[in-house]
């Protein structure tokens, strides 16, 4: 009876969960999301199928169900999400979904097919007892997958993380939790433990997994995100207004398609906004969001907009100080046909740095001319205060996470500022 009533509350735990986590990937569209969701359902039915079996007892049908969901489909689909999450090249991707899905097939076939042996009770039935040798073999070639996976992820993330990748330093945790589900999951369904111990592995790893997805996913304000520009609507961005900042505007004009070009290499800016489209609206001089470099690069015939009088020395003030400044620049290599998907993302963020991150002095997307699928990101901040904080955006972490699934490869390079032209002053140099 313990059993059967720790099954029922951890199935309400579970479905509960499951329920939360298939919301969650339908909204985002998250290809590591939609594998657990997998995970949740197979321990889910296991958990409902043990809860029935305590208190009715068990039969083919309800074994069957119980080593499909928690044995097979847990293990596997954990794993694959793991991989989804931290795998940077599409190949190691793509392998891990044809390996998932033809391995499930195949095993789903023959643990529902092949003859069971032996007399089923109340008591949680033991996989060793019951069926032959060939789906015991699937089983435990699916707990060796899964655990080899989820420990070298795990591994790697670490490996990364102790090298100051800041991607890898935030997912550590969520990878974590996600592989002490996976050694519950499989700890679990092997008929190693009693049964309420087995019962409470499964409920907990179902727990482990929703929390360490929903760790994965930068947290928002689901009625206030617009603050942010989320949706650049109409609506006031509360706050960022008052400190004179500007509401970011609905659905950004879309870049015109290249003509071909000789200069293959070179960068160019998709399409250069209007100055007076980006200008501060209490700034007497009328400089830019980006504290006077839109109105020097206008001045130099790159803004496409006319320049006050004021404009040169209010941008050279403006600009002044930069001795510490930083900046990072961010080679993407897209996937054939993501080229759309991620500019419109690229674009909602420089609007948003634009909108609240007074202290980034450059954010520009560039594409490749003959390089359609590149796309490289200069930043240039103030000084590393300003860097910290672009790094903690709610923006920038939602472009992160959105933009994964469009990028082949990212290389990043830091940079420090040096000599520099117009508009920006060069800090000094000890002898010169």
């Amino acid at each position: 009876m313990v059993s059967a009533l720790l099954a029922l509350l951890a199935t309400l735990g579970a479905l509960t969960v499951t329920g939360l986590l298939i919301q969650r990937a339908n909204k985002d569209r998250l290809l590591y999301l939609i594998a657990w969701s997998f995970t949740q359902v197979g321990l889910s039915l296991a958990l409902l199928s043990m809860g029935v079996g305590f208190l009715a007892g068990f039969n083919g049908a309800l074994f069957r169900l119980m080593e499909l969901g928690a044995a097979l489909l847990a293990p596997i689909w954990l794993a694959l999400g793991m991989i989804e999450l931290i795998a940077r090249y599409v190949q190691v991707r793509f392998g891990a979904w044809l390996f998932a899905i033809s391995y499930t097939v195949v095993a789903i076939v023959i643990l529902l097919l092949d003859p069971l042996k032996g007399d089923l009770s109340k008591d949680l039935p033991k996989p060793g007892d019951t069926y032959d040798a060939l789906p015991l073999l699937l089983i435990d070639g699916a707990h060796v997958v899964a655990v080899l996976a989820l420990a070298a992820c795990t591994g790697v993330t670490a490996w990364l993380a102790s090298k100051q990748d800041q991607e890898a330093a935030e997912l550590l945790i969520p990878i974590a939790l996600v592989a002490l589900a996976g050694v519950l999951v499989v700890s679990g369904s092997r008929g190693f433990l009693p049964a309420p111990l087995a019962v409470i592995a499964l409920g907990g790893a179902a727990g482990l997994v929703w929390y360490g997805a929903m760790r994965t996913i930068p947290v928002f304000d689901e009625e206030g995100y617009d603050e942010y520009g989320d949706e650049y609507g109409d609506e006031p961005m509360t706050g960022y207004e008052e400190q004179g900042y500007p509401p970011a505007r609905a659905e950004p004009v879309p870049a015109p398609t290249p003509s071909p070009d000789p200069r293959r290499g070179e960068l160019r800016f998709p399409e250069p906004a209007p100055a007076e489209a980006l200008r501060f609206p209490d700034s007497p001089a009328g400089p830019t969001a980006v504290d006077g470099v839109g109105a020097a690069a206008a001045a130099a015939g790159l803004g496409g907009g006319a320049v006050h009088e004021q404009a040169k020395p209010a941008g050279a003030a403006g600009l002044s100080g930069l001795a510490g400044a930083c900046g990072q620049i961010t080679v993407y290599t897209l996937l054939d046909g993501r080229e759309d998907a991620f500019d419109r993302l690229a674009t909602d963020l420089v609007k948003a740095a634009l909108a609240v991150e007074p202290d980034t002095m450059i954010f520009a997307c560039h594409e490749v001319v003959g390089g359609p699928t590149q796309r490289i990101f200069y930043q240039l901040f103030r000084d590393e205060a300003a860097f910290a904080a672009h790094r903690r955006q709610p923006h920038l972490q939602r472009f992160l996470a959105e933009s994964r699934t469009h990028v082949l490869a990212t290389n990043v390079i830091e940079l420090r500022l040096g000599a520099a032209k117009v508009p920006l002053p060069a800090p000094e140099y000890p002898g010169r």
